[in-house]
């Protein structure tokens, strides 16, 4: 709701900050820096799911600025100050402040305990609110992500600040590098840490299920920091439990190739309006009113494609380059059957695991209703999320293996429900097969000329010191990869092995 009334914000100019020195630290093999990273974060969780860590390494009092107000910003108004025992200060940056009449939002979780937040400061203007946070947490749609960011830049002082999204799509750390800077203190959340709605704006929302573990991503973040300040402002430990733990990623590669939300939802709206052709639908052609239940074969037959696409480029760039990261993304059937388990009725097929699943039973499918029938919604976050912030993505990573290593890799299914929905939405990314088109512009995407690093790791700035790798004492070729532009930073990333690109 926030990008409504930032839709053309007035700023005064930005203050430079000085970045601060990032610490590169290299791993001493063939493969990327995530390898030294995958080894070190299995050994900083704080155990298992359930067991409460030793916090005594906080810090002192902290402010948190929430942004957005939908049902995982309810959530995360009423968790944070009694988990933190109100070292963690909360604020909410909302087009609505009005909607906020009470400062004690609360939230009631499943077994039907109520916990009860607070809520120090509410604005509209992002001046107000940023400059004096420690933390920022984005918790609207992907989609407005790119109109957020650029929305606090100027205000905020990456010296101080960490800046994060509760849900991470697409290359949405490679936008934190080109809006903040290549020394944006930055976290990704792979998934949202519960199943939960609002019931009363600005007021209520429940929990309906707590996830045992999510993973996090992070870009000049200590693991340290992750376990001490962020993990706790999500865990539902008035239930008794210390969970979700938050995993360390090796990389970005388990956001960037995530099977969930970007590869369901394209096959699964193509599959409802698949009739359509610009006139309302009725009667038989007329859609379900559920957007999972009852999944028919041929979405499913759809979406089975779209994952083994997806697959075939995570594993192309993990043969390009090692990101150790693409070890975590697995395919789609796997993660369901592991993630929900018995809440499945159905496995036989791809549709029936979907179409099946007790988690999914309640979700409504997103269409405008006329009195002729009913019509998709090309506005819809169903749509435009997961083309724009997830195929485009996916299409842009395939596109730069093909022309920079002559690794071609299947997208077929992908870009043709592209097209399909870029027609619906009056947008224009796919021209001729490329993604060249007048809307690219708007997404965040892999470019001509960036390296493919990219996709996994977080850029260097170029003011860091130098760091010593296997074979170089002196650290004087570790940053002998290409060198990019990223907002008004320069940086650099480490190049492809020789093992890597003898293989690709």
């Amino acid at each position: 709701d926030l990008a409504q009334v930032l839709r053309a914000p007035v700023f005064p100019p930005a203050v430079p900050f000085a970045p601060l020195a990032l610490e590169a630290k290299l791993a001493s093999g063939t493969h990327f820096t995530m390898n030294r990273v995958g080894v070190i974060t299995k050994h900083v969780t704080a155990g298992s799911a359930g067991q409460t860590p030793n916090l005594e390494c906080s810090a002192g009092e902290l402010t948190i600025t929430i942004i957005g107000s939908g049902n995982s910003g309810h959530v995360c108004a009423a968790l944070i100050e009694g988990n933190t025992k109100g070292r963690v200060k909360t604020q909410l940056l909302t087009s609505n402040p009005s909607a906020w009449t009470n400062c004690c939002p609360r939230v009631t979780f499943p077994n039907g305990d109520v916990q009860v937040g607070r809520i120090h400061k509410i604005s509209s203007d992002p001046a107000e609110l940023i400059p004096h946070s420690d933390i920022v947490l984005w918790t609207g749609p992907v989609t407005s992500t790119m109109e957020v960011f650029e929305s606090i830049r100027p205000y905020l002082n990456t010296r101080r600040t960490a800046v994060g999204t509760i849900f991470a799509q697409g290359l949405s750390h490679l936008l934190a590098a080109r809006t903040f800077g290549p020394d944006v203190r930055f976290f990704a959340l792979r998934n949202i840490p519960w199943l939960c709605r609002m019931v009363k704006k600005g007021e209520e929302s429940v929990i309906v299920g707590a996830k045992t573990s999510i993973g996090v991503m992070t870009m000049n973040i200590e693991p340290a920091w992750v376990k001490s300040e962020l993990e706790p402002l999500f865990v539902v430990q008035k239930t008794g439990k210390w969970e979700p733990v938050m995993d360390i990623m090796p990389d970005f590669c388990p956001v960037v190739f995530n099977p969930a939300n970007q590869i369901i939802h394209p096959a699964r709206y193509w599959g409802l309006f698949r009739k359509w052709t610009g006139a309302p639908l009725s009667g038989d052609d007329e859609p379900s009113e559920w957007l999972y239940r009852g999944m028919d074969e041929v979405s499913g037959q759809v979406l089975s494609v779209l994952d083994e696409e997806l697959q075939s480029l995570k594993d192309a760039y993990y043969e390009a380059t090692g990101a150790e990261g693409c070890r975590e993304v697995i395919p789609l059937a796997e993660r369901l059957k592991i993630q929900y388990g018995d809440q499945i009725e159905d496995d036989s097929s791809m549709a029936k695991m979907v179409g099946t699943n007790k988690a999914y039973s309640l979700a409504k499918t997103p269409m405008i209703r006329t009195a002729r029938g009913v019509m998709p919604d090309p506005n819809h976050r169903v749509v435009t999320d997961d083309i724009g912030w997830g195929l485009c993505a996916l299409v842009s990573i395939a596109e730069r293996l093909e022309e920079d290593l002559g690794v071609k890799t299947p997208t077929t299914m992908m870009r043709m429900l592209i097209e399909w929905h870029q027609d619906l939405m009056g947008k224009e990314f796919l021209v001729n097969g490329r993604l060249c088109g007048r809307d690219c512009a708007d997404l965040v995407l892999l470019r001509p000329g960036d390296a493919l690093e990219l996709v996994a790791l977080p850029p260097h700035s170029t003011s860091a010191p130098s760091a010593k790798v296997a074979g170089d004492p002196t650290g004087r070729n570790a940053s002998a990869g290409r060198q990019f532009e990223v907002g008004d930073s320069s940086f650099s990333v480490l190049p492809l092995s020789a093992a890597h690109r003898s293989r690709a």
